[in-house]
């Protein structure tokens, strides 16, 4: 099974690999913060990847199965991150991002902060010509600390890395200034024979599209979902990435102005924690005509689904949505 390559212009693979002991200063947008687990051997349940967001580090098994994968992610830091699944080309790696894109990309951001669009568009133009070969597969979305959120999608042989590109203090997770040193990336191998694990059942649907936004199947009930997310088409957004979902708790102190603005990382403050509402995962962006999932619990209350782009309201990629108690 072949998902293809998809072009994005993001920060989504703005860098390298494991530690990032000092580049951001720790914020605080926590509840309760879990106690740290060693992630799961890749193998000891079948097609289940544990992932663990402690401080600014990924931790994760280096070489997994190919097939249905599950990465079940826990986020023990005091800071909201995610975990977005990068297919990388042929011989390139975390090295490469390091040297080659992550730099590129915090220096842009710079620039585009400082309200010089032009030069930021001339360094994002420095990108390596693998760049766009670089596919986006999904994995777990924005997740708030103290959850856990578990994204399912379809790997095959290869080389891959985990980017989590939140912000502290207007840098990049996946960025280090310090050259000797990783940003917030993981790299690891598919390799070996397919598990064999199942394509999950869905108990509710999504489907994402630039002409339609979000569309969702029904009424959303309580109870633990496995949520079918289907991507009909992809496009390249105003801040150069790609349509994805998250689902977010809604409470009388979110504003949805400033949610939607938080979630366009080419502003000032877009992404940059802490975040203005509790994040309960989701899935990060996918090729067009695939189909990735995610399982949440839905209590009684105000949700919403958005996407990490611009203007998400005009574009129907902001929906609040109301599960009914009983």
């Amino acid at each position: 099974m072949s998902y293809g390559t998809t072009a994005r212009w993001s920060i989504a693979t703005t860098t390298a690999i494991l530690v990032l002991a000092g580049a951001c200063g720790l914020a605080d947008d926590s509840d309760a913060v879990p106690e740290t687990a060693a992630p799961q051997a890749a193998g000891a349940e079948p097609g289940v990847v544990d992932i663990v967001a402690q401080d600014l580090i990924f931790i994760a098994p280096d070489t997994i199965s190919p097939g249905w994968t599950t990465f079940r992610f826990t986020n023990a830091a005091p800071m909201i991150h995610f975990a977005v699944v990068e297919r990388m080309p042929e011989g390139i790696g975390a090295a490469e991002q390091q040297e080659l894109v992550a730099p590129i990309f915090q220096e842009g951001l710079d620039l585009l902060v400082e309200g010089d669009v032009d030069a930021a568009m001339a360094r994002f133009g420095a990108l390596p010509p693998w760049f766009g070969e670089i596919a986006f597969l999904g994995g777990p979305g924005f997740t708030s600390p103290g959850e856990v959120s578990e994204a399912t999608v379809y790997l095959e042989p290869g080389t891959y890395l985990l980017e989590c590109y939140v912000k502290t203090d207007g840098i990049f997770h996946s960025y280090n200034p310090n050259p000797e040193m990783y940003g917030m990336v993981h790299e690891f191998a598919v390799v070996g024979s397919d598990t064999g694990t199942p394509e999950p059942t869905a108990s509710m649907h999504l489907t994402i599209s630039s002409e339609n936004g979000i569309v969702m199947e029904g009424a959303a009930r309580p109870g633990e979902h496995t949520i079918g997310v289907h991507f009909e088409d992809q496009t390249v957004h105003e801040n150069f990435v790609g349509h994805d979902v998250h689902l977010v708790r809604l409470t009388a102190d979110v504003d949805l102005t400033e949610l939607e603005r938080w979630m366009d990382w080419s502003q000032p403050d877009g992404l940059n924690s802490p975040a203005p509402a509790h994040f309960l995962g989701g899935l990060n962006e996918m090729p067009a005509g695939t189909t990735g999932y995610f399982t949440v619990v839905l209590d009684p209350g105000e949700y919403a689904w958005i996407a990490e782009v611009p203007a998400a309201r005009e574009k129907a990629m902001l929906i609040p949505f109301t599960v009914e108690g009983g």
